[in-house]
């Protein structure tokens, strides 16, 4: 299995697509403090 986030692969044929690949990021400015306020609240 090959994993990819194109259209094509050169010199391979697709044959089956399992569908879209979805993720999310956090950017944080000072990430310490970002993790103790999360710890903190209820």
């Amino acid at each position: 299995m090959i994993i990819v986030n194109t259209d094509t692969i050169a010199g391979k044929e697709i044959i089956q697509t399992l569908g879209m690949a979805r993720g999310s990021t956090i950017q944080a400015k000072h990430i310490g403090k970002d993790i103790m306020a999360g710890l903190r609240t209820p």
